[in-house]
């Protein structure tokens, strides 16, 4: 099974009072619903995948990479003597 690298990249946060959202590095638009926030940001980007931290106020998007294993050492090869080349 392969290991994979997680990005997580904020693009709302939310504005008091109520059910308010903006975009994470603006202050406008601000969006009257969580919906339409993440509407919004899939126009702009075409993200499919979020990590909604609703405690925080935050809104990610989430991005899988998978990590590609290092390519293994070659193999030590001695001469008739015993010595390494």
């Amino acid at each position: 099974m392969a290991e994979l690298d997680v990005k997580l990249k904020q693009v709302l946060k939310r504005f008091p009072p109520g059910d308010r959202w903006t975009p994470a590095d603006e202050e406008q638009p601000i969006f009257s619903s969580l919906t339409e926030g993440i509407e919004w940001v899939f126009q702009q980007t075409k993200a499919h995948d979020y990590v909604i931290k609703a405690g925080e106020g935050k809104v990610f998007t989430y991005h899988e990479f998978e990590i590609t294993p290092p390519e293994p050492e070659p193999p030590k090869t001695f001469n008739i003597y015993g010595e390494f080349e």
